[in-house]
């Protein structure tokens, strides 16, 4: 594959315990992803989603297997997780800036592209508010352009909408997609959320029960750019209902 962001070839996961004995998360887990990708991991609870993306964000180490790079082992990654986990005495703006801090970026374009995403987000009325002072949604919004102020390639993103009600969540779906298509990057999404998956995906990949497998990788072939409407289509309906049937 010429514009792969990253391969995995026969990726396992096994934790070891005294008392429970050996328990096999991962099993044989071969992907390969494109750059500029939006895919989505879907399976039952337990699964080893989270696991997965874990592993392929450098956050934990597989038992076994090979993932291989693009840009190579070192490349940055923007990680969202199910908490957006902002600094509550910093506002808006400085938790979303921080990973510029931490590099000591302190040059004029890295801050000017901070306020390019914040607006895009929707966000720059708030940039001097506090965590306190926003919804759940407005919070996760802050953590993913957190995760994408030093353009990091490739985005991880971990239920980050999970928590959410049902509009909001509907709502952001949106506003990532438009972020998505604006800047470019890799993103893999783990969701349980079937309807999820569809609308935002150009891939989508079902794991098995416990140990986690892939069952199926679904291509999603729904126009770009998806519009809300999109949810209400024959086409749409038939892709939930095949990923309800593989997941069972």
């Amino acid at each position: 594959m010429n514009d792969f962001c990253l391969q995995t070839k026969g990726l396992n996961k096994v934790y070891h315990s005294v008392l429970k004995g050996d328990t096999v998360a991962l099993k044989d887990i071969n992907l390969d992803i494109n750059k500029r990708e939006f895919i989505s991991i879907i399976g039952p609870s337990g699964c080893g989603k989270s696991t997965l993306l874990r592993i392929l964000g450098c956050l934990d180490k597989p038992t076994s297997g090979e993932i291989i790079y693009q840009d190579g082992k070192e490349q940055e990654m923007g990680f969202v997780f199910q908490d957006s986990v902002l600094l509550p005495w910093k506002n808006v703006r400085e938790n979303a800036g921080f990973p510029l801090v931490i590099k000591k970026d302190k040059t004029k374009e890295s801050w000017d592209k901070l306020d390019d995403l914040l607006e895009l987000s929707g966000l720059s009325d708030f940039k001097n508010s506090l965590p306190k002072e926003l919804s759940g949604g407005m919070k996760q919004r802050v953590s993913i352009v957190r995760a994408l102020s030093y353009d990091a390639p490739m985005l991880l993103m971990d239920e980050p909408f999970g928590a959410l009600d049902a509009i909001t969540r509907d709502h952001l779906n949106l506003e990532l997609l438009k972020i998505w298509e604006m800047t470019k990057k890799t993103i893999i999404f783990v969701t349980h959320s079937i309807e999820e998956a569809v609308f935002l995906s150009d891939r989508v990949i079902v794991m098995s029960a416990r140990p986690g497998q892939i069952k199926e990788i679904v291509e999603i072939d729904l126009e770009r750019v998806r519009k809300e409407s999109v949810r209400d289509t024959d086409k749409f309906q038939e892709y939930t209902k095949y990923l309800r049937g593989i997941i069972g």
